[in-house]
């Protein structure tokens, strides 16, 4: 029998992408019910999303924040109140792709080891490696992703406490892996995403300085002192070598004096994640090396 699937969405200033986002859902030929959350969009989305949800042929749920909770916080929100075996977590800016769903699905049910299954993105993915055979990766994006309810609630979701967006997923995914479960990437499951760094003269501030600041995160969580070289690589980079401007240093600058208020944190949880090391976790995958 084919378990239930739980998509679930979190929204902010959206209302471009919801029509496209809901024609390519309501084409999932499973059972599935939708989970959607407004994180206190400016423009009109919560009206065009209840304009649209009035004819949609999905059990919907929708909430609509007064605050904007970031991705990891409102994802979190949304598992809670959710209850199939499966969440899709999935990003507004989306199309899926015929059988996208159905197939992230078939390949999470043939391994109860897996935690995770990741649909592979058009027109851009991010540059990481998986085994051919076997489907295994370092970590899985958080922008279409079928996850195991079970794996994700062993370690509380993601970490809303660091994390407002941008590196939960690779937290979420090595966090996993050192835990036992199997990070998946399905090549033949597709989703068409019109992701920030595609979208002529977008302005990346928020996103730089969260890239930035949450990558140093992660080194703080998995690394090791042998490998202290990515992390000043990281920020020679930022800050002397690479050919970023002035007002980009700068933002590095206040997002590295941000961190250090979370220091004491990650260094009490440090010792769950960094004493087993595992291969598939690779900070030469992830922002740290670029």
């Amino acid at each position: 029998m084919t378990p239930d699937v739980d998509v679930l969405v979190v929204l902010y200033n959206s209302a471009s992408f919801i029509q496209p986002l809901l024609e390519s859902l309501s084409r999932i030929t499973i059972p599935f019910s939708l989970y959607l959350l407004d994180n206190a969009s400016s423009d009109d989305t919560a009206e065009k999303l209840a304009a649209s949800l009035a004819t949609f042929p999905v059990r919907t749920h929708l909430w609509r924040s007064l605050t904007n909770n970031g991705f990891a916080k409102g994802i979190n929100l949304l598992a809670r109140q959710s209850t199939s075996e499966f969440l899709f977590i999935l990003n507004p800016d989306t199309e899926l792709e015929q059988r996208c769903v159905e197939r992230l699905l078939e390949r999470a049910m043939s391994d109860p080891a897996i935690g995770l299954c990741e649909a592979r993105q058009r027109p851009r993915e991010h540059p990481k490696y998986y085994d051919p055979q076997t489907g295994e990766t370092t970590w899985c994006t958080g922008a279409a992703v079928l996850v195991r309810r079970k794996a994700f609630e062993e370690l509380g979701g993601f970490d809303e406490r660091i994390f407002f967006m941008y590196c939960e997923d690779v937290d979420l995914s090595w966090k996993l892996w050192v835990r036992g479960w199997k990070c998946i990437y399905v090549p033949d499951a597709v989703v068409r995403h019109y992701s920030q760094d595609i979208i002529p003269g977008k302005r990346r501030t928020v996103e730089n300085y969260f890239s930035f600041r949450n990558s140093l995160f992660l080194f703080y969580r998995f690394g090791t002192w042998n490998q202290k070289r990515v992390l000043y690589n990281f920020l020679l980079n930022r800050f002397v070598f690479g050919k970023y401007s002035f007002r980009s240093r700068v933002l590095y600058t206040f997002a590295f004096v941000d961190h250090i208020r979370y220091i004491p944190y990650l260094l009490r949880t440090r010792y769950l994640w960094c004493a087993k090391r595992h291969p598939w976790v690779r900070f030469e995958e992830t922002s740290l090396a670029e």
